[in-house]
């Protein structure tokens, strides 16, 4: 298992956050700050009109004229900004105007006053506080803003000001003492770029204490799926440095359970098993770890939903696309049950919790087979202990519910309740009474879909009955053969390609519905290409399902240490 990753990878991922955020704010901020500017130059404008008496009118028009120039400039500039445009050029192009109000300003008292009278005005001031201004836009335009003043002030004194001093010079108006306060100029701005990285800094810290629980390692975690009684899943983003993004799944242990190593047993089990099934109709685990107090598993993220979710908005689904799902999973169970080591022994792995929660159903009908252990460890960890039985009570077979050994016909007639389900929008076997499974023969209440649904093609009633049989002798033994007698179905039932085309129609409507818009119903959607033929002839091999070996009554013992799906605690 990899080691946690050190707490300073968080920062280059906080600091990138807080960058795009930055980014993507710059428009909104200049907005307010060239607003801002309008409104102070409307302001002076009006103080200029107040003064003219005091100032002499030419001197207040020329005052009056730039403020005008300058609050439309300007208002137009955030009008524009607020509708859309923005360009980041803008942003050093309007403080090279705003500094240059002070220029403005200089020149005015050269030109209707005098220059002790120009370097002594306090509307200097207004520099200072222009530099400050740039601060927040940014670190980069403060520091800009303070050369820019200086450069300015220097420019002035020295070709404009100084010329004009009649001797002897004053000692608050001589070259040191004005090169000094340059310098201040430009230590201003030093000190508000040091301001702005101060507060960005303390913004990435105030991140990453926010983040620092929604973080592992290499994955933000987004909203969260689903939670159960010992694990929650996660929309992540598998985001390492390169700029390399991915969408994913993860499913992370509840800290209150970290500690539990027979529950990170399982865990662990279930992800190494993960590793070793690469089927397309089976959820991909991508990674697995450890990070802080609990653990964490990386999967291929399906957008879609459960079978269970589809039943609950739809209700009961159609023949063909039964038989599409049907079909599908029968080639899953199949690669699971056939699955061998690295070494070519057989591992004879058994699912154990077929139902409709753990079948996956994407929008463009893809559909997947997933939770191979910590969804059946959280949900019956007392039952597995005590009475060495795993599975949803109501979908377990008949030798699972008595204790016997079983195999992968067990997933089998898991699959025939949950494809009933689907076709009935009703529980085969309801409440947590197991009492009719014990039983040697069939209940009652066994019925075929088609005494519920009189539209059932008559195939389709056989395959899904077959899988229901009481003896696993009896049952469909592969789930290669499941696929066989679905493919037959032919005409507005077959699977392929009505049936898949039907669910990616119904799961784009439901997902449509679930998000409070009306999914386009005349659109025909994408489908993927199959990654098998749609319905392949069977192999001619016809290796028969091996029987676990039983440890002890109810208990079934995996061969190989990977089995962790098909064996008992240790």
């Amino acid at each position: 298992m990899p080691q946690p990753p050190r707490s300073d990878t968080l920062a280059p991922v906080g600091t990138q956050l807080l960058a795009e955020h930055l980014r993507a704010d710059a428009a909104a901020r200049e907005a307010s700050v060239t607003w801002f500017n309008s409104g102070v130059a409307f302001f002076f404008l009006l103080c200029a009109v107040g003064l003219g008496p005091q100032l002499g009118w030419p001197r207040a028009f020329a005052i009056i004229g730039s403020c005008a120039v300058y609050g439309v400039y300007f208002g137009g500039v955030s009008l524009v900004v607020r509708r859309g445009w923005f360009h980041p050029a803008i942003r050093w192009f309007n403080v090279c105007l705003e500094t240059g109000a002070g220029v403005w300003l200089f020149a005015y008292d050269i030109v209707f006053a005098d220059a002790e009278q120009a370097l002594s005005n306090p509307a200097a001031v207004l520099w200072s506080t222009l530099i400050v201004l740039a601060a927040l836009r940014s670190k980069r335009l403060a520091l800009f803003a303070g050369c820019l003043v200086a450069v300015e002030m220097l420019l002035l004194y020295f070709l404009v000001a100084l010329p004009r001093l009649p001797p002897p010079v004053p000692v608050m108006f001589s070259p040191p003492l004005m090169v000094q306060r340059a310098v201040y100029y430009f230590i201003t701005g030093g000190m508000a770029a040091l301001v702005a990285g101060h507060l960005t800094r303390k913004a990435e810290e105030a991140l990453h204490a926010i983040r620092a629980k929604d973080l592992l390692g290499k994955y933000f975690l987004h909203e969260r799926l689903g939670v159960g009684g010992m694990a929650e899943v996660f929309r992540a983003t598998y985001s390492p440095e390169g700029g390399f993004e991915k969408v994913v799944a993860v499913k992370r242990i509840l800290p209150a359970y970290a500690e539990d190593e027979d529950f990170v047993t399982l865990f662990r089990r279930e992800a190494e098993l993960g590793s070793l099934l690469n089927h397309p109709n089976i959820i991909q685990v991508l990674d697995v770890g450890r990070f802080a107090d609990t653990y964490f598993m990386a999967m291929e993220h399906i957008e879609g939903m459960s079978l269970r979710e589809l039943l609950k908005l739809h209700g009961p689904l159609p023949p063909s696309v039964v038989a599409y799902i049907g079909a599908e999973l029968g080639e899953a169970l199949d690669y699971v049950h056939r699955r061998t080591s690295s070494n070519g022994v057989l591992l004879r792995l058994v699912h154990r919790d077929v139902n409709p929660p753990n079948i996956l159903l994407s929008r463009i009908g893809e559909v997947k087979l997933g939770d191979f252990g910590v969804a059946r460890a959280a949900t019956h960890v007392s039952i597995t202990q005590t009475n060495r039985v795993r599975g949803k009570l109501g979908y377990l077979a008949p030798e699972q519910a008595r204790g016997e050994a079983f195999d992968g016909r067990a997933d089998l007639f898991a699959l025939g309740v949950t494809l009933h389900e689907a076709l009935t929008g009703q529980r085969l076997f309801r409440g947590e009474d197991v009492s009719e499974r014990l039983k040697p023969t069939a209940p009652a209440s066994l019925r075929p879909p088609s005494a519920f649904r009189p539209d059932v093609p008559p195939e389709l009633d056989a395959a899904i009955m077959d899988l229901l049989q009481w003896r696993s002798e009896e049952r469909t033994q592969r789930g290669q053969r499941l696929r066989e007698q679905l493919c037959g179905l032919t005409g507005a039932h077959a699977p392929y390609p009505q049936g898949q085309q039907a669910l990616a129609r119904l799961i784009q409507e439901a997902l449509g519905r679930k998000a409070g818009q009306e999914a386009p119903s005349n659109e025909e959607p994408d489908l993927v290409a199959p990654t098998h033929p749609p319905c392949e002839e069977a192999k001619n091999e016809e290796e028969p399902t091996v029987a676990l070996g039983v440890g002890d009554k109810g208990a079934v013992e995996p061969q190989g240490k990977l089995a962790g799906q098909g064996g008992r605690e240790e």
